[in-house]
């Protein structure tokens, strides 16, 4: 059995939760690897056979998506040519983590085509949801990567086609702290706007991360990192508190070491919001963006953090062995896996 294992790049969430899984994967099948968006800057432990261009969300400055410069700065054109030129047919079975040019060209060649991702789990039934004007956008990202027989991964397990968050090994077995500082990853947020905030925060160390810094620098008692893994798992192991956007993992991280969480949801970012949604239900404070205006609630929060711990349980295995039965079924009969939707 040959299989594809197709990953989407944005974000760190994938390519994290993709290391934990490759090592199920190579027990049980042959298979490759590929991957489309932005760069990866974390190692995924097994050859790439390819690294598409695929799509890309660009943010603003200020912490939203800008789409203007998304629309100009994807090449769809190439996208549909990747589509068509993925050779999916020499493949048993295609999974995608979120991943569009491997699902498209599966649902387009009759090729057996496996989704897992957190974003699956938002439009299904039993989901916690935002205000009615953030859910009318929630069929397009249902059409992203389309599957035949989909997986989520949600913050808790409301129906049987629902497993926990994949938590890395590696934060699994972290001692943890609150003797650092406070660890902030907004990714969409420019460091002059960010230094600025944390200027008239109250002055205790602060670790921010940055995808556009290639070394450290250090003003005042605000220390400035690149991504590193190593690095960011020490600090976040020690810290306060976390502030970050609503992404899947590094929330559902901080939820699993009972780390202080202050999300700040991407603003155009669908996911995020149905995330902050139900991150809010669960008792974290959740404000709409990082600036001035919420100055007095952010130093409440730094003043006053407050934990919440969930110990997710290690769902691998569960969901490694149901992708390898419903795979078992498609091949003795495909009404089967129907019926196990």
């Amino acid at each position: 059995m040959k299989v594809l294992y197709a990953i989407q790049t944005t974000g760190s969430g994938h390519v994290s939760r993709a290391k934990e899984f490759i090592p199920l994967l190579e027990r049980r099948f042959q298979f490759d690897v590929i991957l489309s968006g932005p760069p990866v800057q974390l190692d995924l432990g097994h050859p790439v056979k390819k690294h598409y261009r695929g799509l890309t969300l660009y943010t603003c400055k200020n912490g939203g998506i800008n789409w203007i410069k998304t629309l100009f700065k994807n090449n769809l054109w190439q996208l549909f040519r990747d589509i068509v030129k993925l050779r999916v047919q020499d493949y048993d079975l295609v999974i995608t983590d979120f991943e569009p040019i491997s699902a498209w060209a599966s649902l387009f060649k009759g090729v057996l085509c496996f989704g897992m991702s957190n974003q699956i789990s938002l439009w299904q039934k039993g989901v916690t949801k935002p205000k009615k004007k953030f859910q009318r956008n929630i069929n397009y990202l249902k059409w992203f990567a389309p599957a035949k027989k989909e997986y989520g991964l949600y913050y808790h397990k409301f129906n049987n086609r629902i497993f926990s968050p994949i938590i890395r090994s590696q934060v699994r077995t972290l001692r943890t702290s609150n003797d650092g500082g406070f660890v902030v990853y907004l990714p969409g947020y420019q460091e002059t706007l960010l230094l600025e905030m944390i200027k008239k925060l109250p002055p205790f160390e602060w670790h921010v991360f940055t995808p556009k810094r290639n070394t450290k620098y250090v003003v005042g008692n605000v220390h400035l990192h690149p991504i590193d893994e190593k690095i960011f798992l020490k600090h976040f192991a020690a810290a306060k508190g976390i502030i970050t956007n609503a992404g899947f993992s590094t929330t559902t991280e901080a939820l699993f070491l009972g780390k202080p969480l202050l999300a700040i949801p991407l603003k155009g970012q669908i996911e995020q919001k149905y995330n902050a949604a139900a991150l809010q239900k669960m008792g974290v404070v959740v404000l709409k963006r990082f600036s001035p205006k919420k100055l007095e609630e952010i130093r409440h929060w730094v003043e006053h953090p407050k934990s919440i711990h969930i110990p997710f349980e290690n769902d691998l295995v569960n969901l490694a062995d149901r992708m390898t039965l419903d795979f078992i079924k498609s091949q003795t009969d495909p009404k089967l896996l129907m019926d196990s939707q």
